[in-house]
């Protein structure tokens, strides 16, 4: 155990598991950790250590390779069956957080057929999905579409007489580009498509689709698809393009649990607003939900390197470890408490998600508006700003993190995608303003709101509490947040409602693009300051624990106002030197909270395999293991390499021969 390593956790003041146990619960804090032992022990699984280091098509083939093998053993540990993510645990280990081309069969292609299936879609085609046998991926994006629903061009054309509807790519731009899995893994897909009946378009819709023989893997008649090429990121995953050529499904193959086509072509629609979104919303959860485990994963990293590394002499000689820097405290601690913020966070939001899809089962679409704006907003908020974090943590180990070896790099690759994926994030910024514009009209009208959007429906008068405020507790610094994220909405609606005695509707939209961003940007930090505040008030915890994660709240708090301080002021929501005192309060709190600082980090509990990261080891041997990975390089395997021989010596010699 590195000395310094060692001195940091003998000087925290809280058990770090008190914090994970109530992070994840004792049962699954248990799971978990079992899980992740049974990954480490497995020598099947060591591989997956090395992608970093492998050509593509060996990471594509050994990712493959491991996931059958994943597969299996899970079934053997029950962890198929298992309702507390033991699954995903399992996976995460196993792979080392490498995404899986079997990634979006289980995220997207199984919960797409269940939520919009009927039971005889589902019995039919979820057992084999879960056997194997298909294997499947969500096509929606094309090359010329993304975000933008409506405008992919993929068709569906039913034909009564055959019962069929016809695949058909009619274009360039509405191939099908970037599912994950569809270059090489699925033989099935769900494609998003434009129903057409009798000439007559009905919207997106969602078919299932065969690509590949089930037997010899060879695409179909009529299909066309394959890998996408190299990608900043995602070497394991076969991400993939598709094109179909007037291409044939039966009718039944048209998921019908809230649109129907029947047998003569009679279409007929649930009163379900904005069907072909629930999947987007599934997925733009999961990222939401997921944002916080990444920056946690980057943050553990980063703090424990900075922990170890010593840099610059003191006057007494003594290098200081560059934790102790207040500048690299500004580097390490908002990504620390911005993982705690996103961890409650997404917990709330995929509370949200799965009590309106239950009442959605029921026939119950009140609150999909509100799921719809609040997934987008928070989809875009927290995906920026964890890689922002991200970027920072691995420009705060120096040189190092420059390398592979760091493990930071590959958070990088995995998360940036989320900034564009399931939705570019200005557009979900703009989605979530409009639905905000909505909100805000029903507000105006005395309507009841859902609880997310009850601040909509508030008096837009500074509170006298906040208005004379010198010292700021939570109560107080919430009102700012609920304060400023209402006055940006109604400051941007007055906007809107001014160009429109100007201009049409469409222009005076576009003329404020910056002010709608910006609304929907208030919305979402405002969000994950309530949902933080209320987990902290809500669980019951070790009061130790709770101690230190009060100053982690209070902290992103007071960090995120300071962040946003340009708009704080312009809305008067806090005056220059309400500003300023709170500057100074983030400076205490960095003190307060860098004796626990790797403790916060220990209590996500993440194992050496998971973050494969030589500066973020828990022993804090990192020096050692820079040696050996720099040993472990494939140019090592030659003592002389052999370009020497083929290249350089001939290139003397002719220039020596020259003189």
């Amino acid at each position: 155990m590195n000395p310094d390593i060692k001195k940091e956790r003998e000087q925290r003041t809280f058990d770090p598991k008190n914090i994970t146990c109530q992070l994840f619960g004792k049962d699954v804090m248990n799971l978990r950790q079992i899980a992740y032992e049974k990954a480490n022990a497995d020598p099947e699984f060591k591989v997956a250590e090395k992608f970093s280091t492998m050509p593509r098509d060996e990471v594509y083939d050994q990712s493959v390779k491991l996931y059958t093998i994943l597969a299996q053993k899970a079934k053997e540990y029950g962890y198929d069956k298992s309702e507390n993510n033991a699954m995903t645990f399992f996976t995460q280990a196993a792979l080392v957080s490498t995404t899986s081309p079997f990634n979006l069969h289980h995220s997207m292609f199984i919960p797409t057929i269940l939520s919009q299936g009927t039971d005889e879609q589902i019995a039919e085609f979820l057992p084999q999905a879960q056997a194997y046998e298909i294997i499947g991926t969500y096509a929606q994006t094309e090359l010329g579409h993304g975000t933008f629903l409506r405008g992919l061009e993929t068709t569906a054309t039913y034909d009564r007489a055959k019962e069929q509807f016809i695949i058909h790519t009619p274009s360039i731009t509405s191939i099908k580009y970037w599912p994950g899995g569809l270059g090489k893994t699925s033989n099935y897909a769900v494609v998003m498509a434009q129903l057409i009946i009798n000439g007559k378009k009905y919207g997106m819709h969602a078919f299932l689709c065969q690509l590949r023989d089930l037997s010899d893997h060879k695409p179909m008649p009529g299909v066309e698809l394959g890998d996408i090429n190299r990608k900043f990121g995602y070497d394991s995953s076969d991400n993939g393009f598709l094109r179909f050529s007037n291409y044939r499904i039966p009718r039944k193959n048209m998921l019908m649990k809230y649109a129907k086509v029947s047998a003569d072509g009679e279409y007929h629609r649930d009163k379900i607003p904005q069907i072909a979104y629930l999947s987007m919303v599934l997925l733009r959860m999961l990222i939401v939900l997921g944002s916080g485990d990444d920056l946690a994963q980057a943050a553990t990293i980063a703090t424990r390197y900075s922990a170890v590394r010593r840099q610059t002499a003191n006057s007494q000689g003594i290098e200081p470890q560059i934790l102790d820097y207040q500048t690299q405290q500004m580097k390490v601690i908002p990504a620390i408490c911005t993982s705690y913020a996103f961890f409650f966070n997404g917990f709330e939001v995929r509370k949200i998600y799965d009590s309106v899809m239950a009442a959605v089962e029921k026939g119950d679409v009140s609150r999909l508006p509100e799921m719809h704006s609040l997934t987008s907003g928070l989809k875009a908020y927290c995906s920026d700003v964890s890689c922002d974090l991200v970027e920072i943590c691995r420009r705060s180990c120096g040189g190092h993190g420059y390398s592979n070896a760091s493990g930071i790099t590959r958070i990088y690759q995995l998360l940036v995608p989320c900034c564009t994926f399931e939705g570019e994030n200005t557009v979900l910024y703009l989605q979530c303003a409009r639905s905000l514009m909505k909100f805000l009209g029903k507000a105006q009208k005395g309507e009841e709101l859902p609880s997310s959007l009850q601040f909509l429906g508030h008096l837009p008068d500074v509170p006298p509490e906040l208005m004379s405020a010198v010292k700021f507790d939570m109560s107080t610094l919430m009102a700012a947040f609920q304060l400023n994220a209402l006055r940006s909405v109604l400051h941007v609606a007055s906007e809107l409602q001014t160009a429109q005695k100007k201009v049409n509707y469409e222009t005076a939209w576009n003329n404020n693009l910056q002010g709608l961003v910006e609304a929907a940007k208030m919305y979402s930090v405002y969000l994950v300051a309530k949902f933080f505040v209320s987990a902290l008030s809500a669980s019951q915890w070790e009061s130790r624990a709770k101690a230190v994660l009060a100053q982690v709240c209070e902290f992103y708090l007071v960090n995120n106002i300071l962040d946003h301080s340009g708009t704080f002021l312009q809305n008067d929501v806090l005056n220059p030197s309400q500003v300023s005192l709170l500057r100074t309060r983030r400076i205490e709190l960095l003190a307060e909270l860098r004796p626990n600082a790797v403790a916060l980090v220990d209590a996500f509990d993440y194992p050496d395999r998971l973050l494969n990261s030589c500066l973020g080891r828990y022993d804090g041997n990192v020096y050692e293991a820079l040696y050996e990975y720099a040993k472990s390089s494939s140019l090592n395997q030659h003592q002389v390499h052999p370009s020497f021989h083929k290249y350089i010596k001939p290139m003397r010699e002719a220039l020596k021969a020259k003189l």
